[in-house]
């Protein structure tokens, strides 16, 4: 006889949100901002990352992890001995850890769905190719988060595929010189990723850390080469949609917002290259150098950048980045040199910041922006060549410190003491500074309460909870 006892029911979670950023900081990083978001409406959120990462970036982000409803799950990758599948293969070491990646998050995903109705994916858009075999689960549905703005996005796409609409000439006005080459910035395979991308039919829609008062014509030119015409929400900048949850997180003030506290309005130029810039000991010395010329404030994060996980078949040599003899001395008072983490959108967001020194990834590009302040732009690889593109010749709130053409060569500290000039004491840098403020004001006014960004992130999670 049948029964109806309760002992044999198991309770299903409505929704239950996986996401799957690329293994590199900066991408873990802009989406566990969209999972704190998420799970503010009570959703449970699972980041699904490489072990040993997921742990170093819970040490760097420990005060915002207010919501318990946000897990980490480590993805394990096959021992050298399991990893036979690989032995032959010659692939690009991305490609290479991509298959890798296929099966641990295959058994996460399946774990997951058997305790929701619907399991939501949202993938970083490098790990397209992963995904394949766990769209196929009955209750999954899934979205591409892209991490790059729509500029860059539509420029890959007009390089790297012929069927692109070409009559937007005055969308991206003599900028075709400007452009790098896709192979010198991501190497010879990522036209087949753009293609892939392109013609991915998987997926159910799309979000974009961008917004429509930076980047709307983009945005724009982006849904009109849909194949799909699959929704697109631009929610960014994201680390504006809970700035209020981020700075009341911090218990302790920094050393650097200290020394900032005691400078003048827009007298300090912030310089730092990321996670991922791996700088010469000779370009250290040059940056040094241009640096202490230009006799300007500045604060100078230094510190190794970090290890990546399987991702280079060269071995990387781990020491410390030294300065020039007797150069914090010379400095002393006037710069700061830091080696350990900072906060970076506190320092951006403080009145005596008044340019950034940066690599242009688009995280920086963002909270630069969203803070008003200027950037002497300075792309080390992948999409920043294409960012700066945009930073400088379209937005018109950046110079460059050397062009893309000359990377391999060691950029002088005359040029790094040029740039630093330019953008702190000229008619030109405060003119880029005005710019900035101008879009800072209409990127504030978008992500409050009735603005476009939030209510494009308010649309996404109705529709992922309908």
């Amino acid at each position: 006889m049948a029964t109806n006892s309760s002992d044999n029911i198991v309770h299903l979670n409505e929704v239950i949100v996986a996401m799957v950023p690329f293994p590199e900081y900066s991408h873990l990083n802009q989406l566990f901002i969209v999972a704190r978001f998420i799970a503010s409406h009570n959703i449970p959120v699972h980041l699904l990352s490489l072990g040993e990462q997921s742990q170093n970036f819970k040490l760097r982000v420990q005060g915002c992890l207010e919501f318990s409803n946000i897990h980490f799950n480590d993805l394990v990758l096959p021992s050298e001995t399991e990893d036979t599948e690989y032995a032959g293969d010659d692939l690009p070491p991305i490609v290479s850890l991509l298959k890798k990646l296929n099966d641990p998050i295959y058994k996460t995903c399946l774990e997951l769905s058997i305790n929701a109705k619907r399991l939501i994916i949202i993938h970083d858009n490098p790990m397209t190719t992963a995904m394949g075999d766990v769209l196929s689960f009955p209750n999954v549905e899934s979205y591409i988060f892209h991490s790059i703005p729509a500029f860059t996005r539509y420029s890959l796409f007009r390089q790297c595929i012929d069927s692109v609409d070409d009559d937007h000439e005055e969308i991206l006005p003599q900028l075709q010189d400007e452009l790098p080459t896709t192979e010198s910035c991501f190497g010879q395979y990522m036209a087949l990723f753009v293609r892939i991308e392109r013609e991915w039919k998987l997926n159910a829609g799309e979000i974009m850390n961008s917004c429509r008062e930076v980047e709307g014509k983009y945005l724009d030119l982006l849904a009109h080469e849909s194949i799909d015409k699959k929704p697109l929400w631009a929610v960014g900048p994201l680390h504006m949609l809970l700035l209020e949850s981020h700075n009341s997180s911090n218990t302790t003030r920094h050393e650097c917002l200290e020394y900032l506290d005691m400078q003048d309005v827009n007298s300090v130029i912030f310089v730092s290259f990321g996670t991922n810039t791996k700088l010469s000991q000779e370009q250290v010395n040059e940056i040094a150098l241009g640096l202490e010329q230009s006799n300007h404030r500045f604060i100078w994060v230094l510190r190794q950048a970090d290890k990546k996980t399987d991702m280079k078949k060269v071995e990387e040599k781990d020491g410390k980045i030294e300065l020039p003899k007797e150069f914090e001395e010379r400095v002393k008072g006037r710069g700061m040199v830091v080696r350990n983490w900072v906060p970076q959108l506190e320092i951006l967001g403080h009145p005596s910041t008044g340019g950034f020194l940066s690599h242009c990834g688009w995280n920086s590009c963002l909270e630069s922006i969203s803070m008003g302040v200027p950037i002497a732009d300075w792309p080390n690889s992948a999409d920043q060549p294409y960012n700066a593109v945009f930073v400088t010749s379209v937005l018109k709130v950046g110079i460059s410190v050397c062009s893309w053409d000359r990377r391999e060569e060691l950029a002088t500290a005359t040029a790094v003491e040029k740039a630093v000039k330019t953008l702190m004491a000229t008619t030109e840098g405060e003119e880029m500074r005005q710019r900035a403020m101008e879009l800072s004001n209409k990127i504030k006014n978008s992500v409050s309460r009735g603005g476009l960004a939030r209510k494009e992130m308010e649309s996404f999670i109705s529709c992922i909870t309908r």
